[in-house]
């Protein structure tokens, strides 16, 4: 506790405050108008107090701790010698229990804290003056108080009551004058605050530099007391105006808002930290024109961090727009402009450098693009320049190398089409040999040639023959060089297209073109490519032609262009593997020329090279086409006979090469007429290799030339007695057929279910006048070879029909009749007619008829053979499949032909009973024709057992021995029709 005594004044006041700070903040206030001071921290300390030394006056806290503002009160109204003092209580009055409280306890006085200063000096003078006054007046009465709804019943002196109900109402009347500034107040913040947030709203959408200047100025305002407004941003050393709002009319004339003023000044001088009310714009002041009454403005800095980029005037009409708390807001909403700015400006920085970058990566993107295809495209040229060259190691053949190429070009280069074609003898026209890739017709039309004349020619083509350069059109579609086929080639995918020279010993030999689908496809370093590639198929071609020529000279005799020594030698170990393989014989046959020396000496040598290239040709003629004929020196020629199924087709071949030399030569204007001397050998039978072959070759010439000439022998002398029982059994077949030495026998087909004959099979016999009844086997092979095989086939199927139609005229049972017929008769194209004529002539039922084929036939020229076998079958003509099972068909093929019968082979039907294989393949054979839907016979049946086997497999039909050999026709019919065979 702290005693202070005024010198002229011993008026003691005791200050009751639990807060040092307010406590010293009133004691200084009183002191200083004169008062003494006495201070304690509670109610409980102040009484203690108070009865030491009687105060003059209590202000008195009302919440403290330990004894409370109303507790003291209460205490000092009790005591008799204090209750005379006066009590002042400092309290918010923020309820009525409050003032009901105060009254209660005798409170003289309530001061509101906050508190006024000099409205609690004026009620501390006022309650001391008449504190003498009322100790005269003191008066207590009983009041009855309602408030807030509730009834209070006060009992205290009149003056206290009075004193209290004025406090109040004072306390009342400052509230509401309080109040009401407060709502003014609060009405100009709200008003302010609306602006501001509306500021900082429109920044927020704003991306440019004027957007922002336009959007603060135009929520600018909406602050009260603004009417207009104008911004000006310090740029590249000087001011402009970005943005304003509502100027006067004085400020819209040319160069009016131009120059310094006041508030751009300070900004320069960098004294623009703050906002600076401008008590009256000098700039409104200096314009000429109506101002509208506006003469004062707020200069608000434009600033982020330490650096101030411009000013916003805001204009009215009034002084002291804004307070000072205001002020700092907009000082605030100047750096959130500022900062708007900044973001502008840094947005329409990034904006141009996004634009830039765009630009800078759209070109990069596009010139990578480019880049990439460029590196794709010389890829597929790198891939067939090795394609190209990997082949040019391997190949050995001209046509090979173009195939390889432009495949190669297609598939690896990916071009649309490429094609090669090579220039003719003449040297005028191309001819395209070799083409790839999608051409649809496309070269059909061009006509490729060096005239000029030609309004169908390809210029580029003619160019490139005439200049031996590479050409290149890289736009199709506008190019005038191809504009004849621009239609054409468009409309297959070309867009451009290049054509290069192939040179050989420098000279155009041809020309290789390549169409791409892409526009500006050959550029410098695809051509320079392109052109490497050519010249590497130059190369190559150009080495294979020379390859070639070496090859020929290594392996052909230079005068008569046959096979030599060295080549007869590789054809003939190369026949000899292949006759080992197949089980097949080889004759080699040496031929030296009579008299050929007396043409040499008498005539020159000259004539007689001549002489030896005309035997050469008229050689190459009497042999087969795998035959070959070979010239080994002088005039000593050699002959292979390869692939012969007998002995005696060596023999035929000899007299054939005898019977040339009976015609002259005309060589030089000389006729010659001249023999020859053969010596022929046989392998295997006379020897296994090639030397003992052409040793003995040479021993069988000799022993001909021995014999006079112009003959041939055999190395083994029964071999050419063989050989010439064979040439004259082929005389004998040439008069077979005018002499009707052929007959026709049938064997039965008979049912195995029932045992009856079915039908028959026409076989022929040949009945020869002095060898008696020749089999088939021996003259059938013979007469194939000899070309009489299609006059025998056509007598054997005349002869049948007219028997069997015969038969049935005698009015015996109709029977199905099949005939053989061999590859080279089906083969004829108008086969079909000669079987539908001979049926007519003979009145034979087409229905009645099986023509048997073998499976090789079916495999040779499958569409030929089915168009012959469905036209026959619209007559009603039926096919069995002759000795299935030996040779080679296919199932689907079988399926597609119209077909109705397989035969089964005698060789497995011979040994099935003992053969286990042969049985499984029986079994198959039946199981695949039944799926198929096809009747099955079997052939060559000679046992019981044999039948019973087949008739448990579910065989349909079989012939043979077992039930009859072949007869003639009228035995047919002296079989019982009763069932008795065995097997059933």
């Amino acid at each position: 506790m702290k005693l202070k005594k005024n010198k002229d004044n011993d008026v003691e006041i005791l200050i009751v405050e639990d807060s040092p700070t307010q406590a010293e903040k009133l004691q200084y206030l009183l002191e200083g108008h004169g008062y003494t001071v006495v201070t304690a921290r509670d109610g409980k300390q102040a009484l203690a107090a108070a009865q030491r030394r009687k105060p003059a006056l209590i202000v008195s806290d009302v919440m403290m701790p330990v004894m409370d503002g109303f507790a003291l009160c209460g205490e000092i109204k009790r005591d008799d010698r204090l209750k005379d003092v006066p009590v002042i209580l400092l309290t918010t009055l923020s309820d009525v229990r409050d003032i009901m409280q105060g009254l209660e306890c005798g409170a003289d006085n309530f001061i509101r804290k906050p508190y006024e200063e000099q409205y609690l000096l004026a009620r501390v003078d006022y309650l001391l003056m008449n504190s003498e006054l009322r100790k005269n007046q003191k008066m207590r009465m009983g009041v009855e108080i309602y408030l807030s709804g509730q009834k209070y019943f006060i009992t205290a002196e009149r003056q206290q009551i009075v004193d209290l109900l004025i406090s109040v109402y004072e306390e009342a009347v400052h509230i509401g004058e309080e109040l009401k500034a407060r709502q003014r107040e609060l009405t100009h913040s709200n008003q302010s605050l609306s602006g501001l947030y509306r500021v900082a709203q429109g920044l927020n959408r704003a991306v440019s530099e004027r957007e922002v200047c336009e959007q603060a100025l135009e929520h600018a305002l909406e602050l009260p007391g603004v009417q207009a407004g104008w911004i000006s941003l310090w740029e590249d050393g000087a001011f402009h105006t970005e943005a304003v709002r509502n100027l006067p009319p004085a400020l819209l004339g040319a160069g009016a808002m131009e120059g310094l003023c006041e508030c751009r000044r300070q900004f320069l001088a960098g004294d623009m930290d703050h906002v600076t009310s401008i008590l009256e714009c000098e700039r409104l002041a200096k314009a000429q024109g109506d101002t509208q009454g506006l003469r004062y403005h707020a200069s608000v800095p434009l600033w982020i961090g330490d650096r101030a980029q411009g000013i916003m005037n805001l204009v009215g009409t009034e002084q002291g727009l804004f307070r000072d708390d205001e002020l700092e807001t907009l000082y605030g909403v100047g750096h959130q402009v500022g900062v708007a700015l900044e973001r502008a400006r840094l947005h329409e920085h990034l904006e141009k450098l996004v634009e830039q970058r765009t630009a800078a990566l759209t070109a990069e993107i596009a010139q990578r693009k480019e880049q990439e295809a460029k590196v794709l495209r010389l890829n597929r040229i790198y891939s067939v320049l090795s394609g190209i060259n990997t082949t040019i190691v391997r190949v050995r053949q001209p046509q090979e190398l173009f195939t390889e190429a432009c495949r190669i070009a297609v598939e690896h280069g990916q071009f649309k089409m490429a094609w090669i074609g090579l220039l003719d003898s003449e040297g005028v026209n191309v001819t395209p040999v070799v083409k790839a890739g999608f051409e649809d017709g496309y070269l059909d039309h061009i006509s490729l040639s060096l005239r000029d004349d030609d309004v169908d020619g390809c210029k580029l083509v003619a160019r490139v023959l005439r200049e031996k350069t590479s050409v290149v059109c890289n736009d199709i579609g506008t190019d005038p060089q191809i504009a004849r086929w621009r239609a054409e080639a468009l409309s297959r995918g070309y867009r451009s297209v290049a054509v290069f020279p192939l040179l050989t010993g420098g000279k155009t030999a041809g020309v290789f073109a390549l169409y791409a689908p892409e526009t500006g496809f050959f550029d410098a370093e695809e051509m320079k490519l392109l052109t490497e590639m050519a010249g590497d198929i130059s190369f190559a071609l150009e080495y294979i032609e020379k390859e070639a020529r070496l090859n020929h000279l290594a392996y052909y005799d230079v005068l008569t262009d046959l096979p030599n020594r060295t080549l007869f030698h590789e054809r003939l170990g190369q026949a000899l593997v292949q006759a080992n393989r197949h089980r097949r014989r080889v004759g080699i046959a040496l031929l030296d020329l009579d008299r050929f020396k007396q043409i040499n000496d008498s005539l020159g040598h000259g004539v007689g090279d001549l002489f030896l290239k005309a035997v050469a040709e008229r050689l190459a003629r009497c042999v087969r086409d795998g035959d070959t004929v070979a010239r080994l020196a002088g005039d000593e020629f050699a002959v292979i006979l390869a692939d012969m199924r007998h002995e005696d087709d060596a023999a035929y071949a000899a007299q054939k090469i005898l019977d040339s030399f009976a015609q002259p030569f005309h060589v030089a204007g000389h006729e010659f007429f001249t023999s020859a001397s053969l010596g022929v050998t046989l392998y295997p039978l006379d020897d296994h290799s090639i030397e003992g072959l052409l040793r003995n070759a040479d021993t069988a010439m000799y022993r001909a030339k021995e014999a006079g000439g112009n003959s041939y022998q055999f190395y083994a002398a029964n071999m050419t007695s063989l050989a010439h029982g064979r040439l004259a059994l082929e005389n004998d077949l040439c008069r077979a057929l005018e002499r009707n030495e052929f007959l026709l026998y049938y064997q039965p087909v008979v049912s195995l279910t029932g045992g009856h004959i079915v039908g028959m099979e026409a076989l022929i016999r040949w009945q020869h006048p002095q060898r008696g009844l020749v089999p088939p086997g021996d003259f059938i092979p013979i007469t194939e070879e000899m070309g009489l095989i299609q006059r025998l086939g056509e007598w054997v199927l005349r002869t049948a029909c007219e028997q069997c139609q015969a038969r049935r005229g005698a009015g015996q049972t109709a029977l199905r009749v099949a005939v053989n017929v061999s590859p080279r008769q089906f083969q004829q194209p108008d086969f079909p007619d000669r079987v539908a004529a001979i049926l007519a002539q003979t009145g034979f039922d087409p229905a009645l008829l099986d023509l048997e084929i073998t499976e090789s036939l079916l495999m040779q020229n499958v569409e030929a053979t089915l168009k012959a076998m469905r036209k026959l079958s619209v007559l009603g003509v039926q096919f069995s499949i002759d000795d299935f099972g030996t040779g080679y068909s296919s199932l689907s093929l079988i399926a597609r032909l119209p077909v109705d019968t397989l035969k089964i082979d005698r060789t497995f039907v011979k040994n099935m009973t003992g053969n286990t294989d042969d049985l499984n393949i029986v079994s198959t054979i039946i199981s695949l024709a039944h799926s198929l839907k096809l009747d099955v016979i079997a052939e060559g049946v000679e046992t019981t057992d044999q039948a019973k086997l087949l008739r448990v497999l579910k065989c349909n039909k079989i012939q043979g021995d077992l039930f009859s050999p072949a007869v003639p026709v009228w035995q047919i019919d002296q079989f019982p029709q009763e069932n008795k065979s065995p097997w059933v």
